[in-house]
């Protein structure tokens, strides 16, 4: 733990001697490291570390198949919807293609990832406007696949 006092006060030291340089901010979060050294006089936090260290490997797949659903289901609504925003340009207001879209594969991915966190209503009603109702059990299904699996994933990674 010396060690690691050393480095804290170190990079204190240093963020004190570049006060005027922009963009150092970052060394002061070095200083909430020093939150971890109450895992050992608080056994509660102790375990909480230790559980958080054990699931790191088995996150790294956990990421990986969220991945796999968020590329699988982006790829889907490029092929299915991606043509008919093109198409229908002039049925959004202004006639501007909206922000969020399904014309490639970024835009798609990010449609995707908004709905994994629960913005969807607003994709999918444009979405709607110009496509048809197909677009309904494409969100829908992205709404439970992904986030049940992901939560089941979760949970299980938890458990174990």
């Amino acid at each position: 733990w010396n060690i690691f006092d050393f480095i804290i006060v170190a990079l204190s030291l240093l963020e004190l001697g570049l006060e005027g340089v922009q963009g150092l901010s970052v060394l002061r979060s070095f200083r909430l490291l020093r939150v971890f050294k109450l895992a050992k006089s608080w056994p509660t936090l102790n375990l909480l570390i230790s559980i958080m260290g054990r699931t790191m490997g088995a996150l790294g797949n956990l990421i990986f198949v969220l991945c796999i659903i968020i590329f699988i289901f982006a790829v889907m609504g490029m092929q299915l919807f991606g043509k008919n925003y093109f198409d229908n340009v002039d049925k959004f207001p202004g006639g501007e293609m909206p922000r969020w879209n399904f014309i490639n594969f970024m835009h798609s991915f990010m449609i995707v990832f908004r709905v994994l966190c629960g913005e969807w209503i607003e994709s999918m009603w444009d979405c709607m406007l110009v496509g048809d109702w197909s677009c309904i059990p494409f969100f829908l299904a992205t709404v439970v696949i992904g986030n049940l699996v992901v939560l089941n994933l979760f949970l299980a990674l938890l458990l174990s």
